[in-house]
């Protein structure tokens, strides 16, 4: 009987109940489904916490580190930065979904530019990229059940678990339940994490300190710029820096929680303690990921790094339940985007082109329809295309950061006009394909995403002094600067 596989499961029936909970407090209306009637601040910083990590927390970023050794730390920038923003930019959106009735980005983007053409590039840009981002979590998922249960259980049979859940707790719950199980998964998935870094670490080594002796002792190349590899050089760092951190912040499972606070007061400390919360639970990483290298040299599968140590190092029934935490973040974010993407399709695409006359109840249900059709996608491309984590959490932060400039252009500055959006949209995406896909090139050492936010944004500014602003874009950012003063 394999006990760690059967804590597991436990651990997944405990979510569905909570999901059923959830159900039954739900309006069944589309408002109700994408932003859950307002929520408090434990639910609203566990639930962005939670969703804005993913299963590379417990996969990716060990493996990384693993490989890559010190130059991992700019991770440290893009988990204070995103509390920041939360607050920045977020209080923005949420007033501006208090009075004009967004529910998602790309409607924002549709009304302030006054540009059918640019809410369709949001909806379809976001919707694509979120395609991988979801897999990335099957796929972490995928790695969790076949290292439980001793290869027992497949890959593909894990990602398919991964989907079944997955849908389930959407379904049922909408934002209400996906937060409260956010808000559980969030708790357990930080005890989780820095609970079973440490016990890894004091069982091999007398302190933290002894673990990275011994981990120099092998490997010094990993204390050192760019690493074993040759990964982690200034250009890289800025890179994966600017473009995570950024990128991140304009996917819709991050977006719909700017319109999710009850108030400002919420959203206010929610930024403050999301902040805390995504640092610290990665005290104890960079210990961990190095003295893989002393403890499992030459593992097949560096994803699995830490997983694959509590096995070896920790009694099983700990390690399954701290192993849980891994699924945990996987799941708090991969239920959040099929959330985010099934809203999106609904608000964005549905009622504003197929049916303008749909009723709430209708549009509920055809959220619930695409929680099903996105969660399949994203099943498909795991099992098709699976990778590093690290490296489709790049790929898929490069694809949404070109929307940056456009989308937070038209919160602040008056001259931003519908063209100079299209455009930088546009041609944004075009390079990080061309780079990324085409000549297959990182021009001075900085990676496709960055080049096309940076192309992006020079874009939208010289098209915007080129092109005539329209009233509605003023109007916009007037509304705000008052509500704000």
């Amino acid at each position: 009987m394999n006990i760690g596989l059967i804590i597991l499961i436990v651990y997944m029936l405990v979510l569905l109940s909570i999901a059923f909970y959830a159900s039954k407090q739900d309006q069944k209306n589309i408002k109700d489904f994408a932003t859950g009637g307002g929520l408090g601040i434990f639910v609203l910083t566990l639930t962005f916490s939670a969703t804005y990590h993913s299963a590379y927390a417990f996969m990716g970023a060990g493996g990384f580190v693993y490989k890559n050794g010190i130059g991992w730390w700019v991770n440290g920038l893009w988990t204070v930065l995103p509390g920041i923003l939360f607050w920045i930019w977020g209080r923005r959106f949420w007033f501006l979904g208090k009075k004009y009735g967004y529910l998602s980005i790309a409607e924002y983007a549709s009304d302030v530019y006054q540009s059918k053409v640019m809410g369709i590039l949001v909806t379809i840009i976001t919707l694509v990229f979120t395609v991988p981002y979801v897999a990335m979590q099957a796929i972490g998922c995928s790695y969790i059940f076949a290292t439980v249960s001793g290869g027992e259980l497949s890959y593909t049979a894990g990602a398919v678990l991964f989907f079944i859940i997955m849908i389930i707790l959407v379904w049922m719950g909408g934002m209400k339940g996906v937060a409260i199980t956010d808000a559980a998964q969030g708790v357990f998935m930080w005890v989780g994490l820095v609970g079973g870094s440490l016990w890894v670490i004091l069982k091999n080594f007398p302190s933290i300190s002894s673990a990275f002796n011994a981990a120099y002792d092998v490997m010094p190349s990993l204390f050192t710029l760019p690493g074993p590899a040759g990964i982690c050089t200034p250009q890289d760092w800025l890179s994966r820096w600017i473009v995570i951190t950024f990128g991140m912040m304009m996917f819709p499972h991050i977006t719909l929680r700017f319109f999710a606070g009850k108030n400002l007061r919420v959203l206010k400390w929610s930024a403050v303690f999301s902040s805390i919360y995504l640092t610290s639970i990665y005290i104890f990483t960079p210990a961990v990921g190095m003295v893989g290298n002393v403890l499992m040299p030459n593992i097949k599968t560096p994803d699995t790094i830490f997983p694959e140590l509590l096995l070896k190092y920790t009694p099983i029934v700990f390690a399954a339940l701290i192993i849980s935490g891994a699924l945990a973040a996987a799941m708090s974010t991969g239920d959040s985007q099929l959330h985010a993407v099934s809203t999106m399709v609904s608000t964005d695409i549905y009622k504003k082109y197929v049916n303008k006359g749909a009723s709430d109840e209708k549009l509920y249900q055809i959220a619930k329809i695409f929680v099903l059709i996105f969660g399949i996608c994203s099943v498909i491309f795991a099992l098709v295309n699976p990778g590093m984590l690290g490296d489709i959490l790049n790929l898929a932060n490069a694809g949404v950061g070109c929307l940056v400039p456009s989308i937070i252009g038209a919160l602040y500055w008056k001259k931003a006009t519908p063209a100079a959006a299209v455009a930088s949209v546009v041609i944004g995406e075009m390079i990080v394909v061309l780079f990324t896909y085409v000549l297959k090139i990182s021009p001075l050492g900085f990676s496709a995403g960055l080049w096309s936010m940076a192309i992006a944004a020079l874009v939208f500014v010289v098209t915007s002094f080129c092109t005539k602003p329209i009233p509605h874009t003023a109007e916009v950012i007037n509304s705000i600067n008052d509500f704000f003063e």
